[in-house]
């Protein structure tokens, strides 16, 4: 095994194997793990001294990006040859083992995060309106669901006072804070009382 203090020789230009093991040196911190038995590594192509490839992490909102990019940048930088590295960092979400796991999925949605509460004037709203801002604004894509049928107040709370529109028969969210949403308090006007039935309710 080679010494981190050591350059990883190679004959000439980096050979694939050489940048492997030396991006088999750096661990996801979370997962303590090396990041090619962890298949965090894919695309690699090396062509005349040129190493890229792409770094797939666990979320699109990792907070140890750029300690694991930064670390992979200077493992791979080590090997002789080496003369420019490209990254590219994309994510995808492992599916649990844990009991319980096979649940039916929502395509296109990664993570579903319930924020709820048996008692009103809690902070439900609160934290969800400023979780999901803080989200996206750390790169993730966000879908933000005001369940309140009765006392919807996410809109006051983003600023947005406008009514959904609609495409091929279907409501398209509203756009506030780099999220998109949709609330009860978007198809009534504000102050205005939600008359619905018990069935359409439930």
């Amino acid at each position: 095994m080679n010494d981190r203090s050591h350059p990883i020789v190679s004959q000439g230009a980096p050979s694939r194997e050489a940048v492997l093991e030396a991006l088999g040196k750096v661990q996801d911190p979370d997962l303590r793990r090396d990041l090619v038995t962890l298949g965090m590594i894919e695309d690699l192509v090396l062509e005349d001294g040129r190493v890229s490839f792409t770094l797939v992490l666990t979320t699109a909102a990792c907070p140890l990006k750029d300690q694991i990019e930064s670390e992979c940048r200077a493992a791979v930088q080590a090997v002789l040859g080496v003369r420019k590295i490209e990254i590219r960092t994309t994510s995808r979400v492992r599916k649990s083992s844990a009991p319980g796991a096979e649940r039916k999925e929502i395509p296109g949605v990664a993570h579903v995060l319930a924020i709820g509460s048996g008692k009103g004037g809690v902070g439900k709203s609160t934290v969800s309106a400023n979780l999901a801002a803080a989200l996206a604004a750390a790169g993730a894509k966000v879908g933000l669901l005001d369940g309140d049928i009765y006392g919807p107040n996410l809109p006051r709370m983003l600023g947005v006072h406008k009514q959904p529109s609609q495409r091929d028969g279907k409501i398209v969210p509203v756009e506030a804070w780099g999220l998109r949403f949709l609330s009860m308090g978007l198809l009534v006007s504000e102050g205005e009382a939600v008359v619905w039935r018990g069935p359409m309710l439930h």
